[in-house]
């Protein structure tokens, strides 16, 4: 079994429903497209509002560092406003899941524990972006464009 079936499997098995988006390549292209980037990484130099975090620890102890930062940084009040929320990882997945605000911490608890890499949360209207990466990061912008 590929990392993505059994991604796709555990999604299907939550309680809590997400929308898996098989067509993701759509929803990567609007990413690219709505923000500057420095070879595979956003330009967080040229987003708006830009807040980050170096996280410490393992996977498991990043939830809690995570969600201080996006309290602490009033972070969550512009997230809060969305009204889709689309998932996309760097790639070892070949979809992209999308939720609602309310889902967002339980399926952040549940990528930073089973999907490894970069995690990419953002929004298409609004344009905010919020990247954990697999460098012990987060980082939240948005788009200027």
């Amino acid at each position: 079994m590929t990392l993505d079936e059994e991604i796709r499997n555990k999604i299907g098995e939550k309680s809590i429903f997400f929308n898996i988006v098989d067509d993701w390549e759509a929803i990567a292209d609007e990413l690219s497209d709505s923000f500057e980037w420095t070879g595979s990484k956003i330009s967080w130099s040229k987003t708006k509002e830009h807040k980050f975090i170096k996280l410490h620890g393992d996977y498991q102890s990043w939830l809690s560092q995570v969600s201080s930062f996006l309290e602490d940084n009033a972070v969550n009040r512009e997230i809060a406003m969305s009204d889709e929320i689309y998932y996309i990882n760097d790639s070892s997945l070949d979809f992209s899941v999308k939720m609602d605000f309310d889902k967002l911490h339980e399926f952040l608890d549940f990528a930073l524990k089973n999907i490894p890499q970069h995690h990419y949360f953002f929004e298409r209207n609004k344009k905010w972006c919020l990247v954990i990466s697999s460098e012990g990061y987060a980082d939240f912008g948005i788009s200027g464009r």
